[in-house]
C-alpha cells in the first residue's frame, strides 16, 4: 500500500442549534473502493476546527493502515489554502499545527479543494455523530 495514492474526503458539522461539532470522513482506493470510514463527536468547536480535525484523524488512521500516499479532499477552501501554505508555526490552533506539522514530515500529499456536493459521503458520517 505504500505507492498507491488514497483520497481521503473529510468534513466537519456544526449545528446552529447545539454549536456541538463533530467530524468524519472517508477513504477510497484509486478505484473508487472503499478504505475506511469514520466519525467523531467533538463537543465545542469551531467549524474551522471541526474541518481540521476531520484531516488530522483522517491521515493518521491511514498512516497506522501503512497508506502514505494521501489526497486529502475538503470542500472547505480557506482550509485547504491554509494548509498548502507552509507557514503555520504561529497558528493559534492547536490542531491546525499539529496536522500541519505531520503533513511537512510527510512527503506524498496533496490537497484538493472539492464542491460541498462532491462530499456527501463525508458530510453524512460527521453527521451521524449527532445522533
Amino acid at each position: 500500500s505504500d505507492d498507491t495514492w488514497v483520497y481521503l474526503s473529510t468534513d466537519g458539522a456544526v449545528p446552529r442549534y447545539s454549536g456541538y461539532a463533530a467530524t468524519g470522513g472517508v477513504a477510497r482506493d484509486q478505484d473508487g473502493n472503499w478504505i475506511v470510514g469514520f466519525n467523531r463527536f467533538l463537543g465545542v468547536c469551531s467549524p474551522f476546527e471541526a474541518e481540521v480535525w476531520g484531516i488530522l484523524d483522517g491521515i493518521l488512521i491511514l498512516f497506522n493502515k501503512g497508506y502514505r500516499r494521501i489526497i486529502i479532499m475538503t470542500d472547505n477552501l480557506e482550509v485547504a489554502q491554509i494548509l498548502t501554505d507552509m507557514d503555520l508555526e504561529d497558528s493559534g490552533i492547536t490542531v491546525l499545527r499539529r496536522t500541519h506539522r505531520i503533513l511537512q514530515s510527510e512527503r506524498g500529499w496533496m490537497i484538493k479543494h472539492i464542491l460541498r456536493n462532491q462530499n456527501l459521503v463525508a458530510d453524512r458520517l460527521a453527521k451521524l455523530s449527532f445522533s
